[in-house]
């Protein structure tokens, strides 16, 4: 059983899930969130609410679902990064790759969102590096880069064990992390608290790593693979019951969602999905629409407040997607282009290891069928 991937070595499969999560987590703030704040309710939205997201107990109008699609793409292609790239290549891709286009868009919810008083050189400073969800008191300029300190963390934790990136079994590092800090959560104080609050999701990406390791790679059994799935989302349950108790009923509950998304991540995985234009489109900007569409959204509907409600969500959610290309074009593009140059020039990147001679033979054959008419 292998993983579904293009000939240019990318993994098509991602991008249908990119797109998905993205605009579900849009689909949250711009037809349920916004709205309830300016005082009204979308009716499509309910009935979605009613018929689908309810009786499946699906959270958070499918937001929490896009999240932790999200949360898996991480863990399986950071796994595929770092088996092929020196930590120094490592680091400088996933700074390059988190940092800029957050600064962009801290500084347009600092000018346009944040309330006065909480838009100071330390809350800018705090935000633009993420330290803000880590320290006390937490002021939040940009809501959704919660998730981004979660990355921020599992990049760290997989550069501190480059030294085992050839090895699946880096898995179980990462769970004893994640278990000795949500043991230790309450043990050195408050500010530890908030790492254990945010290291205690590292599962769901650890999960998405194990889907790596097992589906695309093949270095694990159905044994091993199930284990550790089974490990990860036991490490999860843990966490919630000890540190996110309100997300642990089944009426709020962060395990039935993940559950959800582990499942159509791992049958997508296996099935040879079509590149299509517009997905690699959504898929390329979903990272500028995660981060931008909140604020663009926000500024569309309380412009069009008196306008029909549709007419507003639709025009909020193109005016984001319109920002998020301009972004990719402007920042997320030239910075990663930046990456590969600057790393390419440092020579920091890791040598190849040795493919056995039995394996250069098949992957040879291989391309020579795909070019066969």
């Amino acid at each position: 059983m292998g993983t579904a991937r293009a000939d240019d070595d990318r993994y098509v499969f991602l991008d249908y899930l990119r797109a998905a999560a993205a605009w579900l987590v849009a689909w949250d703030h711009l037809a349920v969130v916004i709205p309830a704040g300016l005082g009204r309710v979308f009716g499509p939205a309910q009935a979605v609410r009613d018929a689908v997201a309810a009786p499946l107990g699906i959270i958070q109008d499918f937001g929490w679902f896009g999240v932790a699609l999200f949360f898996l793409i991480s863990g399986f292609i950071i796994s595929d990064r770092a088996r092929v790239e020196g930590v120094g290549e490592f680091v400088v891709k996933r700074v390059l790759r988190i940092y800029p286009m957050l600064a962009v868009a801290v500084g347009l919810s600092a000018a346009f969102l944040a309330p006065q008083g909480d838009v100071t050189v330390r809350n800018l400073l705090l935000n633009l590096t993420l330290a803000n969800y880590l320290v006390i008191p937490q002021v939040v300029l940009l809501g959704v880069a919660w998730t981004l300190v979660i990355e921020v963390v599992f990049y760290a934790l997989t550069a501190a064990t480059q030294f085992a990136r050839g090895s699946p079994h880096r898995i179980a590092l990462n769970l004893a992390f994640v278990a000795l800090v949500v043991w230790k959560a309450r043990a050195f104080g408050g500010q530890f608290f908030l790492f254990a609050a945010t290291a205690c999701y590292l599962p769901i990406l650890v999960m998405g790593q194990t889907v790596y390791w097992w589906l695309a790679r093949r270095r694990l059994s159905a044994p091993w693979g199930l284990g550790y799935l089974l490990a990860a989302y036991g490490v999860f349950q843990w966490g919630v019951r000890s540190i996110h108790t309100g997300f642990l009923p089944v009426a709020n509950s962060y395990l039935i969602s993940v559950t959800y998304a582990l499942l159509l991540f791992i049958a997508l995985a296996n099935v040879a999905l079509p590149e299509r234009r517009l997905v690699r489109l959504l898929s390329d900007t979903s990272y500028s629409v995660y981060l931008l569409h909140g604020i663009v959204g926000w500024a569309v509907l309380v412009a069009l407040k008196q306008a029909p409600l549709t007419l507003a969500i639709l025009l909020a959610a193109a005016a984001s997607l319109a920002a998020a290309v301009v972004a990719y074009r402007l920042v997320e593009r030239p910075v990663q282009r930046l990456g590969r140059r600057l790393t390419r020039a440092w020579r920091w990147r890791a040598p190849p290891h040795p493919v056995p001679q039995a394996v250069a033979a098949e992957c040879a054959q291989d391309k020579k069928r795909r070019r066969a008419p």
